[in-house]
């Protein structure tokens, strides 16, 4: 996914000037590159994955930076979500109405995941686990604990980030979820613990 990384400081470029004056005296501005094509055109770049498609994920990665650095009270919008992640979501939001704006279906994701944001700034973490290393913020790993021990996976938060009662913790709510039981807090894990309602 590098492809994503080298477009995205042009596309953040793009629309950081858009939004530091924020819109016109009538609340309209100038949407740039992908942001102004419909979902349907999004849908078939997503299904054959073509060049366009990791144009999608440029532009989103530059937007959120640019929402990141104006959107007051934010510091991450998207604090442990992946680009593939959001397009997936963006993806299925797509499916619900084709003829609607790229922009104006990452705005209402965007809308829907504030409420969740990391609101200032916080230190990242490395997670090591079988010789594989991953990056969180500790912020993010607090919270995951906390809805872990909310839910009797864990007992308490332990005086560490990520410890080995956490890290079966993680493993038994995916076990109970269906998914790779790796211990990692992996996007899914996630997106299961964040995002879904408890039965």
């Amino acid at each position: 996914m590098n492809r994503f990384k080298a477009i995205t400081l042009a596309m953040l470029l793009s629309v950081h000037t858009g939004l530091a004056s924020a819109a016109d005296e009538d609340g309209k501005f100038a949407v740039k590159g992908a942001g102004k094509r419909l979902c349907s055109n999004f849908l078939l770049a997503a299904e054959q994955k073509s060049t366009d498609y990791y144009l999608y994920g440029g532009w989103l990665e530059g937007y959120i930076s640019a929402y990141n650095r104006f959107q007051p009270e934010n510091y991450d919008a998207t604090p442990w979500q992946t680009t593939e992640l959001l397009l997936a979501l963006l993806q299925q939001d797509c499916e619900n109405g084709k003829d609607r704006h790229f922009l104006t279906v990452t705005n209402g994701l965007l809308k829907a995941l504030f409420p969740i944001r990391l609101p200032a700034e916080s230190a990242l973490v490395a997670i090591d686990v079988n010789d594989a290393k991953s990056y969180f913020y500790v912020e993010i790993l607090k919270r995951a604990k906390q809805r872990l021990r909310k839910m009797d996976y864990l007992k308490d938060m332990g005086s560490s980030d990520f410890d080995q009662a956490t890290l079966d913790a993680f493993k038994h709510f995916q076990r109970d979820n269906g998914l790779a039981q790796t211990g990692v807090p992996d996007q899914n894990t996630l997106m299961n613990l964040f995002l879904k309602k408890s039965a």
